[in-house]
């Protein structure tokens, strides 16, 4: 996975998701890109 690395290398990097939950609500080994290199974060319907 290069999500990382090109987050590092990004200006601007978002993250698409389809639920936000409150700090803390998410299991860290399940994060793929830390926080500190995502500048927005964009919230869409789940797929159906």
């Amino acid at each position: 996975n290069f999500g990382p690395i090109m987050a590092m290398a990004a200006d601007v990097t978002i993250a698409q998701v389809s639920e936000v939950v409150e700090l803390g609500g998410l299991d860290p080994e399940h994060i793929i890109t830390p926080g500190i290199f995502v500048q927005h974060v964009v919230q869409v319907a789940p797929a159906q």
